[in-house]
């Protein structure tokens, strides 16, 4: 079945909707603006999903990618870029209305000037030759030549592996302040160093090589073992001036020009002087250390103890010693060190806070929290919790992931 309709809005992850009398079509890439013949692709109750079959009217544009219509890493690079960041900002005010149930102001989406290449950390799938990413919504993979949001040398190096070692997957990371390399290759088997040798030889920059062991039928990425075949399980990357050393299994933000963007937002949300601040989730210690240079004290928290590790040791790096951190669950751990915190910056996962710690929020009346999220819709269920108590004074969303649908977030909170 065919019609013709005007796409009028998206859904949260970038697919256009249109309406045949009132009833919502959602059409794959598809953009606000363009008129369209669609075909229906599969019905439902109350909506229906549908792909284009002809453009009479087009707003959206062709990608750069010739392989986006197949490769799911990108989402909507059939939009404008502006009208991605206009997508993204008209999202988070929907969802923090909606789940939230506050009205507040929703700042405009801050992008990047050259949105491409920006991934610091890329994982490859291989299977013998074939190396590439997977398929939409699949685990088939799609052989790409070329990607427009992986760091182009990075990209180069799974090229030169191919056919050459007998591996699952490669992780490469790359410093941003820097020219240093990281390449994992994930295997079922133990490599010979010759591999190591290869591309060191081919790529002088690389700075690590490791090994790493997977021979469980999982979808999980890294198994239990790795050896380093060249170099030293790290590379030191800078933030917002501070150093960072980083290993293969550090959490570490993939975009580091908009995550600059991002913690100067939550910095400057709130006065830090002679302020006493915690740190939920702080990983191994990013936002924490970079608050540090502003406030009288600051208390990181974080369960993961390799994470509290690499922490310590960026704060000694860097020689800030008015940081301490904790190893525990943020919302058990938050109980012990409240009395007297003035300030509460947390980037939790996607799942956002539990609720034991949005209640040691309200029941210690913090005056300020800045909340830094991945996921609006877990922000917003948090918002709500809080909203008996806490003002949410703005959100700043900051485009951390250009030609997807993900956006992160800077809200500040103030006790009512």
């Amino acid at each position: 079945m065919k019609h013709i309709l005007e796409i009028i809005d998206y859904t949260y992850d970038g697919l256009g909707i249109g309406k045949v009398d009132g009833f919502p079509i959602f059409v794959s890439y598809a953009g606000v603006g363009d008129v369209v013949e669609v075909e229906i692709t599969k019905m439902k109750k109350n909506l229906a999903f549908a792909k284009v079959m002809k453009f009479y009217e087009k707003k959206s544009v062709k990608p750069i990618c010739k392989d986006f219509y197949q490769c799911g890493g990108c989402h909507i690079m059939h939009l404008p870029y502006e009208e991605q960041l206009r997508f993204k900002t008209n999202h988070v005010a929907n969802t923090v209305k909606r789940i939230g149930k506050v009205d507040t102001e929703i700042r405009d989406t801050l992008g990047m000037k050259t949105p491409y290449h920006y991934r610091n950390k890329l994982i490859m799938p291989y299977d013998g030759a074939l190396a590439g990413l997977y398929k939409k919504g699949t685990h088939d993979i799609v052989d790409v030549k070329d990607c427009y949001i992986l760091n182009e040398q990075a990209f180069q190096i799974t090229q030169f592996l191919r056919g050459k070692v007998d591996i699952r997957n490669v992780l490469i990371r790359n410093a941003y302040k820097n020219d240093s390399i990281m390449v994992v290759l994930i295997s079922k088997e133990s490599l010979q160093r010759e591999i190591a040798e290869q591309l060191v030889s081919e790529y002088p920059n690389i700075v690590s090589v490791i090994n790493n062991i997977n021979d469980q039928n999982t979808n999980v990425i890294l198994g239990k073992n790795s050896t380093v075949l060249y170099g030293e399980d790290e590379y030191e990357d800078e933030l917002l001036g501070n150093r960072y050393k980083i290993n293969h299994r550090s959490f570490y933000q993939v975009n580091i020009p908009q995550t600059e963007i991002l913690y100067k937002e939550a910095i400057q949300a709130v006065d830090l002087k002679d302020k006493v601040v915690v740190d939920a989730y702080c990983g191994i210690g990013t936002i924490g250390l970079s608050f540090a240079k502003d406030a009288e004290y600051v208390y990181g928290i974080e369960i993961n103890p390799d994470s509290i590790i690499a922490a310590n040791e960026n704060a000694k790096l860097n020689g800030i010693d008015n940081i301490s951190f904790i190893e525990g669950k943020s919302e058990e751990k938050i109980q012990s060190i409240i009395e007297g915190v003035d300030v509460v910056i947390t980037d939790p996962p996607r799942k956002g806070c539990g609720e034991p710690f949005l209640q040691s929020l309200i029941d210690n009346r913090i005056k300020e929290v800045v909340y830094v999220s991945c996921n609006v819709s877990t922000l917003a269920r948090d918002i709500e919790y809080l909203n008996e108590y806490y003002s949410v004074e703005y959100v700043q969303p900051v485009d951390m992931f250009p030609h997807t649908y993900h956006v992160e977030c800077v809200a500040k909170l103030i006790w009512k």
